[in-house]
């Protein structure tokens, strides 16, 4: 069974390449033909090239012809006939071509195997001698403005023209290198009349902005599509057969224009840009440790969002910037881009005090005036107010400063301490633990025994959170949650603040006031190191319950003296 199948597969390819052999030995013809001669400029030629033998797809090499005609598309197809019990088969190349010029042009010999076709010469004649004959279809092509600027925005404009009915269509516009080009919202249509003709006209705008200067050259766009043929014999013209149409646009040439030599700012060509900013809050409101956010945004005509730079961050060392990522925008508005890159920033002022921000200036170039301009926000002075402190925030700076550890001098005083009376030799504490005692034993005293039924027990606002809880909140939870159990830890253990920029303030410990503001900075900007954040803001925490008025023995400084 096998050595019949093999026995069949040899046959088959003998069979095979006798068929293929017979073909190439029968093929003796081969035909050249085109629709029209002569031809205009933007007009199309259709190539038939017939050889009489079935043959790969392969065989004809369009590539003879590159030299004086655009070679748009070629198909192919094979086709049997029987005659009167004869046989032909018969190969034949559609090819699409657009000449490139004027004047006599020549279609080559084109040869396959030892079989060639007939040379064929055609007249190109220039559009403008067609004027007397009104054609139904045609297509322009122009650049707005007429030259430009490296990286400035231009406006490449395709108009297609149509006095027939149009069934389908397809438009082309070839790529550029060193170009950035993308088509600029639908296409337009509108009603236009020449030479006396009305036609219909569907526009099609690209922007177009060009990466290098020098001379750019756009191809010519191409339109293939089928149009409806006017029939008076096919019933009043419900079915009347559709036409193949071809149609290339003009080639365009324009200059771009470098850099101007001297010109040493970030460059940014365009007809206008404007930078302006808003704040979330009013000015007057600048409070040490208090967030306020700027939003500045600059804006440009003409360019794409990409060559918009980046705003300086110009401020004084006492007032900390926590910018987001930039948001650039580009619009199409009547053909032209408008482009904005909008910069929000935390601005956090660490001590109180006049302050100013330094003007903002970006340099941009007019290509109207061909001048250098400059969009600017003006220097404006502010006040930083004073973190508002709980009055009962009477803290020893001196107990609690982990940054600097040594005692500050105790005033001496005149007056012998034995010779006070009782009520002045008595120290505050003491005073302030008779006190306690006293409130503790009225409050048993006057206690109800039992708690009457139907009335629950009162509960805390907030709940009491210990070190080793606030110590894990540290290490696992997220920095939104370490805000607030620090709050609410700090609140329980000092006189309260409204933020913990408050505490640091009433504490005046730098180690602390360190970690807060390395916090801060790690979730409005994701500054520095995740882990390095936590294990300073815990050793902060820590040295703080250590160095508290309950500790047993005190710990070296947070920052020791070198």
């Amino acid at each position: 069974m096998v050595r019949n199948v093999s026995q069949f597969t040899l046959y088959s390819a003998l069979l095979l390449t006798f068929i293929a052999s017979s073909n190439a030995l029968a093929f003796d013809k081969l035909t050249a033909t085109v629709d029209k001669n002569p031809a205009m400029l933007d007009e199309s030629i259709t190539l038939t090239l017939e050889a009489n033998a079935a043959l790969p797809r392969d065989a004809f090499d369009t590539s003879v012809l590159e030299q004086d005609f655009k070679v748009v598309r070629t198909s192919v197809s094979n086709q049997m006939r029987k005659i009167n019990l004869r046989e032909s088969v018969s190969t034949t190349w559609t090819t699409i071509l657009f000449p490139r010029t004027t004047g006599r042009l020549r279609i080559p010999a084109i040869k396959i195997h030892s079989i060639q076709s007939a040379p064929i010469d055609i007249l190109v004649v220039p559009v403008s001698q067609a004027s007397a004959q009104t054609r139904d279809i045609f297509m322009s092509a122009e650049v707005l403005p007429e030259q430009g600027y490296v990286q400035q925005q231009l406006t490449y404009q395709v108009k297609l023209f149509l006095a027939v009915e149009l069934e389908r269509g397809s438009l082309q516009v070839p790529t550029v290198d060193n170009v950035m080009m993308q088509q600029m919202g639908e296409d337009l249509e509108t009603t236009a009349i020449q030479n006396g003709k009305r036609y219909r006209v569907i526009e099609r705008n690209f922007s177009i902005i060009p990466q290098q200067s020098g001379v750019l050259r756009l191809p010519s766009p191409i339109f293939e599509g089928s149009i409806r043929t006017r029939n008076r014999g096919s019933f009043g013209g419900l079915f009347n057969p559709s036409k193949a149409v071809n149609q290339i646009g003009p080639e365009v040439t324009i200059d771009i224009k470098p850099i101007p030599q001297g010109y040493n700012e970030a460059w940014l060509p365009s007809e206008f840009v404007q930078i302006n900013e808003s704040w979330s809050t009013d000015l007057s409101n600048f409070t040490v440790g208090e967030p306020i956010t700027r939003t500045i945004t600059l804006s440009a005509i003409g360019v794409d969002g990409s060559v918009l730079p980046s705003i300086e961050d110009r401020l004084p060392p006492s007032i900390k910037a926590y910018p987001d990522q930039p948001q650039l925008n580009t619009v199409n508005k009547d053909n032209t881009l408008i482009a904005q890159k909008v910069t929000n920033m935390a601005l956090v002022p660490s001590r109180e005090g006049n302050f100013v921000l330094p003007e903002i200036k970006v340099p941009w170039f007019n290509t109207l005036t061909q001048t250098t301009e400059y969009a600017i926000i003006p220097a404006q002075a502010i006040l930083v107010q004073p973190a508002i402190l709980n009055p009962s925030s009477a803290i020893n700076p001196v107990q609690n400063n982990l940054g600097d550890n040594k005692s500050l001098p105790v005033p001496v005083q005149v007056t012998d301490w034995a010779e006070r009376p009782w009520y002045q030799q008595a120290l505050p504490w003491q005073i302030s633990t008779l006190l306690v005692l006293v409130l503790w034993g009225c409050s048993i005293w006057f206690a109800p025994k039992t708690i009457p039924l139907g009335k629950p027990q009162a509960s805390n606002t907030h709940k009491a959170i210990s070190f080793n809880t606030l110590l894990q909140t540290v290490d696992k939870r997220s920095f939104k949650y370490i805000e607030q159990d620090c709050k609410q830890w700090l609140s329980q253990n000092y006189p309260h603040q409204a933020t913990l920029y408050g505490y640091t303030q009433a504490l005046k410990n730098i180690g602390f006031s360190d970690a807060i503001t390395a916090m801060y900075a790690y979730m409005y900007d994701n500054q520095g190191d995740e882990l390095e954040v936590r294990a300073q803001l815990k050793l902060a925490l820590t040295y703080l319950q250590a160095n508290d008025k309950h500790a047993k023995t005190p710990l070296a400084p947070f920052y020791p003296d070198n």
